[in-house]
């Protein structure tokens, strides 16, 4: 490992996650431009400073009301393992806020691309089967500029949710329901420790800008089919805020590691893998198996 390197360890699951070494970080000079942000430290005298939140969104589901949903759906799932059944009385079970940096921006982005559009032509080699139409491509240049605005571009600031839940419970957060950090709001709370710093954040952001202007640049060029080489983006009114976002986790066991599921704290929409029990999955497959003998049988 290079000098300098970042390591995110997870006692439950076993992963890692590697950073950049601090000598080889990229600089984004739209990052450098940025006023810097309140710092604090925690109560404990831990000595790194962090971001102070800017705003939280708060509580929709009340924790009986997310039990209930937890259950309900856990219950449903007889296939699954008993502690994934049972998941909503783990002692695990708890309200917490995750951390988001939230991005804005004004966005100018100069391309120059080709518009490919479909031909058809006859077939003209010897050996062809007569009436064969042969398909190709006419290009020709394209160029022009996209403005786009950019309000809420949100980049989940932990690590310790798995990815595809953190994008799942993203679809239905409300950042427009958003108040002023309190910290007596936190009261009960568990709170998220951001992992990924702002301007990491920003890498992530600007990639997310850069596709919708793509998928814009693609309707504009129109055609069949689009080749995009250069898309230069500018920015203007840069700005971020860190915002604490609401859901309700519990974990459980499963085949030597903590699994976790989440309620969403604004909608109850409920977010979990499928988890299978091998051995009901086995007196499944046995009784299917029975059966389709008995059918077989009796048909036989």
């Amino acid at each position: 490992m290079a000098a300098g390197a970042t390591v995110l360890a997870c006692d439950a699951c076993g992963t890692s996650l590697h950073g950049r070494p601090a000598a080889r970080r990229l600089v984004d000079p739209d990052w450098a431009a940025l006023a810097p942000k309140a710092k604090a430290r925690y109560a404990d005298d831990t000595p790194e400073p962090i971001t102070v939140p800017d705003a939280l969104v708060p509580f929709r589901i009340e924790r009986a009301t997310a039990r209930r949903l937890l259950r309900d759906r856990a219950r449903r799932r007889w296939l699954a393992p008993r502690a994934f059944r049972r998941v909503d009385e783990s002692e695990s079970f708890r309200a917490a806020y995750l951390p988001h940096w939230v991005w804005g921006a004004w966005t100018r982005s100069r391309y120059r691309a080709a518009r490919g559009d479909y031909e058809w032509s006859q077939a003209g080699r010897a050996g062809a089967e007569r009436g064969s139409r042969v398909r190709g491509v006419r290009w020709s240049p394209a160029a022009g500029t996209v403005d786009r605005s950019f309000t809420d571009v949100a980049v989940a600031a932990t690590v310790r949710v798995d990815a595809r839940m953190l994008e799942d419970l993203a679809r239905d957060w409300t950042l427009g329901d958003a108040v002023a950090f309190d910290p007596g709001l936190l009261e009960g709370r568990w709170v998220q420790r951001y992992d990924l710093e702002p301007e990491v954040g920003l890498e992530l952001a600007k990639a997310r800008m850069a596709a919708a202007v793509e998928r814009e640049v693609r309707g504009l060029v129109g055609g069949d089919a689009q080749h995009v080489p250069v898309i230069d983006t500018s920015y203007a009114g840069l700005g971020y805020r860190l915002v604490l976002l609401p859901v309700w986790l519990a974990s459980y066991p499963h085949r030597g590691r903590r699994r976790m599921v989440a309620v969403h704290g604004e909608t109850g929409r409920v977010v979990a893998d499928r988890p299978w029990s091998g051995p009901k999955l086995g007196i499944a497959f046995m009784l299917a198996a029975a059966v389709a003998g008995v059918i077989l049988y009796s048909l036989w």
